[in-house]
């Protein structure tokens, strides 16, 4: 079945604008820091006026029905709105490496992409330069075969960016990453995250029609929902407690992703117990905990595959 976008150029325009108007004084992400981006001034995650990219390639690593045979038409962005101390994509999140990309490029880049025959555009980490991202989407509609967005985020969102999101975004690809403030204070520097990420979840849900995954014939996803948990060492993750509010709030039919990839990285290696990845029990106990709580669609890794457990 041919993807057809629900918002047209001139409406999914209107919705950037807003999104944009949302960036000075910056308001994109629950930090509302308040930035002039615009005049060059920066907040907590260092994002300036002008989109930065660290990659964007055809990526085979992500969910199956991501990353279908093609690859996913995935864009890693520069610069996070949280501060995690075992980023793996550290270089670019923390230290901020990246290119500069004008809008023209942008286009030029998403229409590589989707003729080299990417499934979807895959935006990693995006909030803090959803506007531009979403514009340069709409322009290569013009050039290249219109593609699902993935919106693949940390899952710390502000509702009124989710709301102007609605229509534009197909699936939504969201973390669910702690369970316990005080843990994400101390290894993500984000006082506030359980909420903000529950909040954000939930309004996911609703855009999806209760979460649903939307499958296409080939088994490739062009709308819907998968919430990815990562498991963390001597569960500081909150599986437990995560997946009994998801169940409680969401229900046992959302799409799951349990990745046991966690290794030490960035500024984890001498901070306990961060400093080790999870062992094969800490990831059979996860497994066995969704399932014992009834969730009907989880996606599991291969610890050997993916240098955890």
């Amino acid at each position: 079945m041919k993807y057809k976008p629900r918002l047209d150029f001139d409406a999914g325009m209107a919705r950037v604008e807003k999104l944009y108007a949302l960036m000075d004084p910056c308001r994109l992400c629950p930090r509302e820091c308040g930035a002039r981006r615009r005049a060059g001034e920066t907040g907590f995650c260092g994002a300036g006026p002008v989109l930065k990219l660290a990659s964007w390639n055809a990526h085979h690593g992500e969910e199956p029905p991501i990353s279908g045979t093609h690859g996913s038409g995935t864009l890693f962005t520069s610069h996070c709105t949280l501060g995690c101390i075992f980023c793996q994509n550290f270089p670019f999140s923390q230290l901020h490496n990246g290119e500069e990309i004008p809008p023209d490029r942008l286009v030029k880049i998403l229409t590589q992409l989707s003729r080299r025959g990417v499934h979807n555009f895959n935006l990693v980490t995006p909030a803090h330069f959803a506007p531009h991202l979403l514009e340069g989407i709409l322009r290569a509609r013009e050039t290249a075969l219109p593609l699902p967005i993935v919106y693949n985020t940390s899952g710390y969102e502000r509702l009124e960016v989710l709301e102007l999101l609605d229509g534009l975004v197909d699936i939504w690809l969201p973390d669910i990453k702690y369970a316990d403030n005080e843990i994400a204070l101390k290894f993500s520097r984000c006082a506030d995250y359980v909420e903000h990420n529950r909040a954000a979840l939930k309004a996911m849900f609703r855009m999806t029609g209760g979460g649903k995954l939307e499958l296409d014939d080939d088994g490739l996803a062009t709308a819907g929902m998968i919430i990815r948990h990562l498991v963390l060492p001597e569960r500081l993750s909150g599986t437990k407690a995560s997946f009994e509010w998801l169940k409680s709030e969401l229900g046992t039919g959302v799409h799951i992703s349990l990745m046991c990839q966690f290794f030490p990285a960035f500024k984890s290696h001498d901070i306990p117990p961060l400093d080790r990845g999870i062992t094969h029990d800490e990831y059979l106990e996860a497994i066995e905990t969704v399932e014992r709580l009834g969730f009907e669609n989880v996606l599991a890794q291969d610890p050997e595959e993916h240098g955890g457990a």
